[in-house]
């Protein structure tokens, strides 16, 4: 979502762009050729504390996988353990870093140190709940304007972001987005209706023709095309714990599969995700696979109906105009409440997934979101106001 606002930003000449690009993020701003800055860079060499900090850090890192930056996963982790070890004590941070990882640390006031050494005329951070929930709170103690752009639906960030002295704008995807945000507590000059720059891409004429390809090439013309994006379930919400039904995915595509094999008039195209092993299907015509290869907002466009439980693409295929059917029983329901948001067409359990597919099934595709056309545009407008 930054990149592209950032990229706006410097080629309309608004502004001086810095990108506070957190481990793997670093490599992507890079290749955008804007400016970056790491927290390795504000280290301060001879200090005690973060001499402290750094090999706190080095110590994490041993337990991690193969990293990209060491220097800089040893200043993230270190510099943010080390203030989680301040606020809360040594036994206290041992513990919730075990149980929580990284998503233990909210380090404000290493982001206070940033923000005053880079001296900024505008904080602008996505709802990520670590280092940028800490850089626009950081802001807040400095005095310095901040906007806030939210993905998808805030649900689990609305105890911050729902603070009225959170960020100064609010920008979000939908109007439904914005009533919820309003019932926290924000005005309504605080939040504005923008969509998500990162999803433009799916508005381009490029991916709309190639989707009528796509559909020629396959022989579609006259099926109801339907998408099923695999994904997994875990045993445990990584956050709260909540059980997990590992098969529900398996069981949610064998229903979707036998449906469409009761119907001459429908294909379904299913598109694994990378890494995934290649799944037993029935040698049917009616059953597609479509892998990596090919371009997911060209297929976005081609189909007809998307079928998932919590998958993104099912957003993504709803701003292109697909309708979209959701199975209810993840334990992510709460997070991806697609069809009060919406988004979804129909969400039901999986005992309710034929009757839905009969009726969504006759459904013209809508038109791609309007709004969603020009989202980096819609962001650039609200920056404006701040420069």
């Amino acid at each position: 979502m930054v990149v592209p606002v950032a990229r706006a930003v410097v080629a309309a000449g608004l502004a001086q762009v810095k990108v506070l690009a957190l481990t793997t993020a670093a490599p992507e701003v890079r290749a955008a050729q804007l400016s970056l800055l790491q927290i390795k860079d504000f280290v301060r060499a001879g200090n005690t504390a973060d001499e402290v900090a750094l090999e706190i850090g080095r110590r994490l890192m041993r337990d991690m996988p193969a990293v990209e930056d060491p220097d800089e996963t040893t200043a993230y982790m270190g510099l943010s353990y080390a203030e989680l070890e301040e606020d809360v004590g040594a036994e206290e941070a041992e513990l919730r870093y075990a149980q929580n990882g990284r998503q233990a640390f909210l380090p404000r006031r290493l982001l206070q140190r940033i923000l005053w050494d880079v001296a900024p005329d505008l904080v602008f951070a996505t709802n990520s709940p670590r280092a940028e929930r800490a850089a626009i709170e950081a802001a807040r103690v400095l005095e310095l304007p901040s906007i806030c752009l939210v993905d998808l639906f805030c649900i689990d960030e609305i105890t911050w972001i729902g603070e009225p002295d959170y960020a100064d704008k609010i920008c979000v995807l939908n109007d439904s987005v914005k009533h919820f945000l309003l019932s926290a507590g924000r005005s309504d000059s605080q939040v504005l209706v923008t969509g998500n720059p990162a999803f433009d891409d799916l508005a381009n004429p490029i991916h709309v023709a190639a989707g009528a390809s796509l559909r020629q090439d396959h022989n579609w013309g006259g099926k109801h095309v339907l998408l099923w994006p695999t994904q997994v379930e875990p045993a445990l919400h990584p956050f709260n714990g909540t059980p997990g039904d590992v098969d529900l995915p398996e069981r949610a595509l064998r229903q979707v599969i036998s449906w469409v094999l009761t119907r001459d008039d429908c294909v379904l195209c299913i598109r694994p995700r990378a890494g995934l092993a290649p799944m037993v299907l029935p040698d049917d015509p009616r059953i597609v696979v479509t892998g990596q290869d090919v371009s997911l907002p060209a297929l976005l466009h081609a189909v007809d109906l998307v079928v998932t439980l919590n998958s993104t693409v099912g957003l993504e295929g709803h701003l292109a105009g697909a309708r979209l059917v959701q199975i209810l029983g993840s334990v992510f329901d709460n997070a991806m409440p697609l069809k009060r948001y919406g988004v979804a067409d129909e969400a039901v359990a999986l005992d309710g997934l034929a009757a839905a597919l009969d009726r969504c099934i006759r459904l013209t595709r809508k038109l791609p979101s309007p709004l969603q056309k020009n989202a980096t545009g819609n962001v650039l407008e609200v920056i404006r106001g701040f420069l």
